[in-house]
């Protein structure tokens, strides 16, 4: 039986077409249930794991009460994805910062080849699609380790130093094999930890 996945979608509408990736993305590995940003209603997450999308909204501005809650509260295993990695250093006091709009393929660099980064070798190439950037200072480094960078952005990767939280800038659910094999990496995340919660 799959593990469970809740995939908050912080796009516009539910039916935005940059919500679809996400779905080819991670239905290999998890059974996947979706809520928009807009429509939470409770930080409480039912499922094994939970995934926060890209989105046109910019993390540098408030973030929307329910999903700061769970970004901040839940013990389940996370990952931000661009937008999503932004919000989850965001809500624990990491500066967010807007720069020029990257829309290309980048190398991004491996500092630990851990977790979310397992097996995915000391560089891969990654599509970016984003104009804001997480700072690494000492606000960041106050609960995350930079896990991964790359020319464009100092912080490409993020694991929360006590929880089972990740953020990644670039978009792995467009990035072919690379980004199945960081799909796999968080479903064995996920496993672990709900086998010794």
């Amino acid at each position: 039986m799959k593990l469970s996945v809740l995939l908050i979608n912080c796009y516009k509408s539910a039916d935005d077409q940059r919500i679809e990736p996400f779905f080819n993305w991670l239905s290999p590995y998890f059974e996947v249930n979706t809520v928009l940003v807009d429509a939470l209603s409770s930080a409480v997450v039912k499922e094994d794991g939970v995934i926060i999308s890209g989105s046109e909204h910019h993390s540098s501005q408030d973030l929307p009460q329910q999903l700061k809650a769970i970004l901040l509260e839940t013990e389940k295993p996370l990952l931000g994805v661009c937008y999503g990695h932004q919000a989850l250093a965001s809500a624990w006091g990491a500066k967010v910062i807007k720069k020029k709009l990257i829309e290309e393929e980048e190398v991004v660099r491996v500092v630990h080849s851990k977790g979310i980064l397992s097996n995915l070798g000391l560089f891969f190439n990654a599509l970016e699609s984003h104009a804001e950037h997480v700072v690494p200072d000492k606000h960041l480094a106050r609960h995350f380790e930079i896990m991964a960078y790359s020319d464009s952005c100092k912080v490409e990767v993020i694991r929360h130093l006590e929880r089972p939280l990740w953020g990644v800038q670039f978009h792995p659910e467009r990035s072919g094999q690379m980004g199945l094999r960081l799909a796999a990496n968080f479903e064995n995340l996920v496993k672990f930890v709900k086998e010794n919660s």
